[in-house]
């Protein structure tokens, strides 16, 4: 059994407010119950992604827990790089896999709103197992006719559900909606909520839903994946 926690689009500001509270209490839970592994999936900082923003939040992550980190579109990838590393970050692409026993993770890179075609093609490959775990920032599918998806999708959304659908990617967690979803359409999306604000997903105009602090669990065995989401 492998545990893995995901927390997505912490907007962390440099001045201490509410969000980077949140942040905080994160990291302590994390700290009070550590996973196998926890994944961070971009949109780091608030409007700052200066490397000041990114050392403040890797001197916060507990030091004994294993973690990634993929950029958003609010990130500076090369900061985000030159903070975090390589052991961190993968690569300076942020294109990498993680083999577990049965499935590998997989972890690309769409900060720029849209997948490298690289990316893509990587995911093509049938090195990587069937059932296998996809970690990004965009969700991947059109899933509603909301601010988010009219305003800010991923801008090759319909390249990256084809090529994922003919991938051996299973599931695929994501951020950026800044609310709790899921969707198994060809594959499973979830996407997983933000600790800095909430955004309703049906209504046409941004409508802010106000705040809570959520971070994803996710349990693998075998091949098998469930998911919940947390809400300290």
């Amino acid at each position: 059994m492998t545990t893995i926690y995901q927390i997505t689009d912490p907007h962390v500001p440099l001045q201490g407010n509410d969000v980077q509270s949140a942040f905080l209490k994160l990291m302590r839970f994390i700290k009070e119950n550590p996973a196998d592994l926890l994944v961070m999936t971009g949109d780091m900082p608030g409007i700052d992604g200066s490397t000041e923003v990114y050392e403040w939040i890797k001197n916060k992550v507990p030091e004994t827990q294993k973690y990634y980190v993929i950029p958003g579109n609010h990130d500076n990838a090369d900061n985000l790089f030159s903070v975090f590393g390589g052991s961190i970050c993968g690569n300076a692409e942020f294109l990498f896999t993680d083999p577990l026993d049965e499935i590998d993770l997989v972890f690309t890179n769409t900060g720029s709103t849209r997948f490298p075609v690289a990316h893509l093609n990587y995911l093509q490959q049938a090195s990587i197992r069937e059932d296998s775990i996809l970690f990004t920032h965009f969700p991947t599918k059109k899933i509603s006719d909301g601010f988010m998806d009219r305003t800010y999708p991923l801008g090759n959304i319909a390249e990256a559900d084809k090529a994922i659908r003919e991938s051996n990617i299973k599931h695929v967690f994501c951020g950026h909606f800044h609310t709790e979803f899921h969707i198994e359409d060809g594959y499973h999306l979830h996407v997983t909520p933000s600790p800095a604000f909430s955004i309703a997903l049906e209504e046409p105009d941004i409508v802010f839903t106000g705040r809570c602090i959520p971070l994803r669990k996710i349990h693998i065995d075998g091949k098998i994946c469930t998911t919940e989401v947390i809400y300290l």
